[in-house]
């Protein structure tokens, strides 16, 4: 997904004062030096030819802002001060519990400061935020209704570059001539009915349907899998993009390589070959086992690692380890939240098994394999743990959770085994 920057921004100045540049500094907290931004085409039409100064009332930190690049440089994506967006009226704490109670979000129609960029090093940034105090400068140059249109159809080309990166799809030769031709057309309303060369591109679903067809071995599906995350990496990334557009279906099947009409079946199908589940978070809430039946582990192998998160979160509170300010980057929730993982994982290859479906055992076996991902994840976790401080009851909790993390890893790679020899 796209690393959004908002929170951490302190403050920033971006300059369109040159005709095919955007350059400026960007201040984030938890960075020593600001971000040297160096890119390539033009702000919208309300900010383009003009300097743009931004403040952040309450910056925030974020975790691995060192990774970002020092010097940010790429393609411009929508750079605009005007984008319309439902901004909520209530506070952020009132926000989560109404989210918690399943009521609506009392919210109004703002104008909020929208900032991407596709970065060489990074992928997609986006600075998306209502409350910064903003001032902008003169033009130094004026920006005409073409070149709007023109700079429009450049930023969903650059996006569209972008989405072929996760994919790894090669954009089509004609892309480039067809945006010639519609950069052409000076009527806005045109845009948004333009269709790009894209959506004439083959249905992923066709090509799993092929794979459904005939049976492939553990290394074909592991391949098949890697292109559905690819695509549900980029669905997700379009819907992100252009969730508040008035276009977005159209918008969203064009950046994907779509038939617009065939958007609802595509995007059931990457929900449907998810394996990803909504897990709890340690850090934030409790597990229950209640739980076990909302993730409906009835295979052993995943009923067990479900069964077994539950104790290890409840065991580390009974140890002292989990304290209350821990986070996602305590090693003691990154490995609860793994092993949490695992379980999901577990039950996506072996439930339907047990449900009667007959599975390929390359699907599953290539499934299996995904699920060794977070238990060594677990493993890596709790080696990091520093054991000199810790009492008696977090040691034993320590080689408890090693001890039966070997054994599930053991009895699912002696599964994967069995099913390559049946197979």
């Amino acid at each position: 997904m796209a690393i959004r920057l908002e929170k951490a921004v302190i403050r920033g100045e971006f300059s369109n004062e040159i005709r095919g540049q955007v350059t400026g500094r960007l201040w984030l907290l938890g960075l020593k030096a600001p971000l040297i931004i160096k890119l390539f085409g033009d702000c919208l039409r309300d900010l383009a030819g003009c300097v743009l100064t931004f403040e952040n009332p309450n910056p925030e930190p974020l975790p691995h802002i060192e990774l970002l690049a020092p010097i940010q440089q790429g393609p411009v994506g929508d750079m605009t001060a005007s984008r319309k967006a439902r901004v909520p009226t209530v506070s952020e704490s009132d926000l989560l519990d109404l989210l918690a109670k399943g009521k609506s979000i009392p919210a109004k129609l703002s104008n909020i400061l929208y900032l991407e960029w596709f970065s060489d090093t990074n992928g997609r940034v986006v600075i998306e935020a209502p409350d910064f105090t903003v001032s902008l400068s003169e033009a130094f140059w004026k920006m005409d209704r073409h070149d709007g249109t023109a700079q429009e159809l450049a930023n969903q080309h650059a996006f569209h570059d972008y989405i072929d990166s996760i994919t790894g799809m090669d954009p089509s030769d004609d892309d480039e001539d067809e945006d010639e031709d519609l950069a052409d057309d000076e009527d806005e309303d045109s845009f948004a009915n333009t269709s790009d060369s894209r959506s004439s591109s083959p249905h992923f679903a066709s090509s799993s349907q092929e794979a459904f067809d005939s049976p492939l071995n553990e290394f074909e599906w592991e391949q098949e899998l890697r292109e559905v995350d690819r695509r549900a990496e980029a669905y997700a990334e379009a819907c992100d993009r252009y969730h508040n557009h008035p276009h977005r279906e159209r918008l969203i099947a064009e950046a994907m390589g779509w038939e617009p009409e065939d958007i609802e079946e595509m995007s059931r199908h990457l929900a449907s070959v998810s394996d990803e589940i909504d897990f709890i978070d340690p850090s934030t809430s409790q597990l229950s086992p209640d739980d076990i039946d909302d993730i409906a582990a009835q295979h052993p192998l995943s009923r067990r690692a479900v069964t077994f998160a539950l104790g290890l979160q409840r065991d580390a509170e009974s140890a002292g380890l989990l304290a209350r300010d821990c986070n996602r980057e305590s090693p003691v929730v990154s490995v609860i939240v793994s092993v949490i993982a695992l379980g999901g994982k577990l039950a996506a290859a072996l439930d339907p098994l047990v449900e009667g479906f007959d599975l390929d055992p390359g699907f599953v076996i290539a499934m299996l394999k995904r699920a060794l991902v977070p238990l060594n994840e677990a493993l890596h976790a709790l080696a990091s743990i520093d054991t000199r401080p810790l009492k008696r009851p977090a040691r034993a909790w320590i080689r408890l959770a090693r001890r039966e993390l070997f054994s599930l890893r053991a009895d699912v790679l002696d599964l994967m085994q069995q099913l390559r020899a049946a197979s």
